[in-house]
């Protein structure tokens, strides 16, 4: 009689333990899906263009380029191919060829074209920060604008053609950053020493150059008037500050990855 009971008891607590791990299993499995889908994947598309997507789509579109700078045949083009895609969100920093061809897009939900100030769309909320293009010979370039996208808890901030470095004010208005797209190549931005000066001033997490010189892009700013620095450049700064470097397609985060690196990273994006 002892026996069968015990047997019962056993045979409930046994019971008990699998229902209660199939029930972690499927909260654990739940939290994962649901970490995965609050992240997001930014691909890099050639000189200052990004797309920011998640696991609904194409949500942040920075900086489309015009390939052509001039329609006469003998000036090279750019060099990129932007893709062919939609956004949510499209941001131009400011009103240059190789910023501002918001045409290049199928199709978008909402413009931002060097707007300053605040802007939500769905989830998503936008900064426009006021910043100055570069200066040369007495003259000045324009001014810039900075955004900052704070999507799935993440906040991303492009410097689009950022001419100086920042002031106080500026740094307070850009706020904490995860991930910073920033331009090293000089000549017509800041260069690589006083791009590493401002990633030290704003502290992010990530950093993606932009804006440096490639095969592609370098005949048409050689004729421009100077070549862009490349990448590498700033890679092998910024590195001996003690930050890893790594090469890739695309970048994915989740805020539970940004919570947990612990090194800071420099991703030198392929671009698309």
């Amino acid at each position: 009689m002892k026996s069968k009971f015990f047997k019962s008891i056993l045979s409930a607590s046994v019971t008990l333990m699998l229902i209660s791990g199939s029930t972690i299993s499927a909260s654990t499995e739940k939290k994962d899906s649901y970490v995965e889908k609050k992240g997001i994947t930014i691909e890099y598309f050639g000189h200052s263009s990004f797309g920011i997507s998640d696991s609904e789509g194409m949500k942040i579109v920075a900086d489309p380029y015009n390939p052509v700078a001039d329609p006469d045949p003998s000036v090279p083009i750019l060099g990129y191919t932007f893709p062919s895609i939609s956004t949510q969100i499209l941001t131009v920093s400011h009103n240059h060829f190789d910023h501002n061809n918001v045409a290049a897009l199928q199709s978008y939900e909402k413009l931002i074209f060097a707007n300053t100030g605040k802007f939500t769309s769905g989830d998503i909320k936008v900064e426009g920060i006021l910043s100055n293009h570069y200066y040369i010979e007495g003259s000045e370039r324009g001014t810039n604008t900075i955004y900052t996208y704070e999507i799935n808890g993440i906040r991303v901030c492009h410097l689009g053609d950022l001419g100086h470095e920042l002031s106080q004010e500026q740094i307070e208005g850009i706020g904490q950053v995860d991930v910073l797209m920033i331009p090293v190549g000089g000549t017509y931005t800041i260069n690589s020493e006083e791009a590493i000066r401002v990633v030290n001033s704003i502290n992010p997490k990530v950093v993606i150059p932009m804006h440096y010189g490639t095969e592609a892009s370098n005949p048409l700013f050689a004729l421009m008037g100077s070549e862009l620095a490349p990448v590498d450049t700033f890679t092998s700064m910024i590195q001996l500050e003690g930050w890893k470097i790594k090469s890739i397609d695309n970048l994915t985060l989740t805020r539970q990855m940004l919570d947990t690196m612990k090194s800071k990273k420099v991703f030198v994006l392929n671009y698309n």
